[in-house]
């Protein structure tokens, strides 16, 4: 039978569940909430698809990188209020789709799990926006990618690192007509707990239909997790004081394969990488203005054309690559910090406990915490925020 990588290493990309040709295997949830192939040892002929295209078994190369950067913010200033940073990422799927392709992304659905689809209009791109703190489920969307790739039409795919990896490792050959986007993540955290997240709140806000982690609504420089039902805002609050967030942030619910990660790397396999621009004031003075701009970084001449082919929609800088280096590979020394837990205990407990006895033992609102709480709430009234962020660079 086959041997897919362990879990220490395994990323659940679902390539391996995408090219099973008998259907023989499924992505399932463990104890931690994340979803890892099982296979089917009555459905599989041990034809070994999934091993060759596991990015963990068989890691894939960049060898013709071209690197730029640049940094840049869509000149619809709703579409990038509405986005995690500038949305560039918009303004490379609005071109896509204006050339009569299609854009896969991740969404969440009523039920708040985060997942892939696809979509053919620029009004739907909204669901793409916005960061998705979760891990989101792949399903079927490699085998859609590669229908829609060998029919003629032009896509592009968004997704974690290691996503991308799955992806081209899944379709095992270049396509002229094929854009990836990979995000600068730093880790992704358990769906299981998020799940829990969602069920202390729903009870506090039962009709809350959108979760925006990412809300701009005190600035960029002051990102909030913010609850909604349609427009009207539920819930709001900073990472010193939001559960979610808290637990996000530090690295207490990271999948296991995050401290192990192999695709954060210069260069990538994708064509082209965005993320967050919080040092923008030292780059480009006139982007500054407290809403979000996306640092981008293209490794390939199709991901360079892409970027100029979307200047009429989006204000764009290039800047030295170096200026992005540390940023890149500084990602892999950051995923060594961890919380001190016992992760296998804290994962038993998520699913025995109430959701508020969970998370006030494992995330408690402590001294200091409430101390943070007051320091951001006095700086937000002042106006200090945006000048303590640059300050920390």
């Amino acid at each position: 039978m086959p041997e897919l990588e362990k879990k220490d290493l395994c990323c659940g990309c679902a390539a391996c569940f995408n090219a099973c040709p008998k259907n023989a295997i499924e992505m399932k949830a463990d104890e931690t909430g994340f979803l890892y192939p099982v296979i089917d040892n009555s459905l599989c002929i041990d034809c070994k698809k999934c091993e060759t295209v596991c990015p963990s078994l068989n890691p894939l190369e960049r060898k013709d990188a071209e690197p730029h950067a640049y940094v840049g913010k869509h000149k619809n200033d709703q579409i990038r209020e509405e986005s995690t940073s500038g949305g560039i990422f918009t303004a490379i799927a609005e071109f896509v789709i204006k050339q009569g392709g299609v854009v896969f992304g991740a969404t969440m659905d009523n039920n708040f799990v985060v997942h892939h689809k696809y979509v053919q209009s620029i009004e739907e791109l909204a669901a793409f926006r916005n960061s998705k703190y979760v891990q989101s489920e792949i399903r079927n969307t490699y085998r859609q990618c590669r229908e829609f790739l060998r029919s003629g039409k032009q896509v592009c795919y968004s997704g974690t690192p290691c996503q991308i990896h799955g992806l081209l490792k899944y379709l095992g050959k270049e396509y002229d007509n094929l854009i990836t986007v990979d995000i600068l993540c730093r880790s992704v955290p358990s769906p299981l707990i998020f799940s829990k997240y969602m069920e202390m709140q729903r009870k506090k806000f039962p009709t809350v239909n959108k979760v925006v982690f990412r809300d701009k609504a005190w600035g960029y420089a002051y990102p909030t997790m913010a609850l909604y039902e349609d427009a009207k805002c539920l819930y709001r609050a900073g990472s010193e004081e939001d559960l979610w967030l808290r637990s996000f942030v530090p690295g207490l619910c990271d999948r296991e394969n995050c401290k192990n990660c192999v695709y954060q790397k210069w260069p990538r396999s994708s064509d082209i990488t965005i993320w967050d621009c919080f040092v923008i004031n030292k780059i480009e003075r006139k982007f500054d203005d407290n809403h979000g701009t996306t640092s981008i970084m293209t490794w390939t001449r199709k991901g360079s054309c892409i970027i100029d082919s979307v200047r009429e929609r989006a204000d764009i800088k290039e800047v030295n690559p170096l200026t992005f280096y540390k940023k890149i590979e500084g990602k892999k020394e950051r995923l060594e910090k961890k919380l001190m837990l016992n992760q296998k205990q804290m994962y038993t407990e998520v699913q025995q406990m109430m959701p508020e006895d969970f998370f006030e033992k494992y995330r408690p609102k402590t001294r200091k915490v409430y101390a943070k709480i007051i320091g951001k709430r006095i700086l937000r009234k002042l106006g200090l925020i945006k000048i303590v962020r640059k300050v920390i660079g």
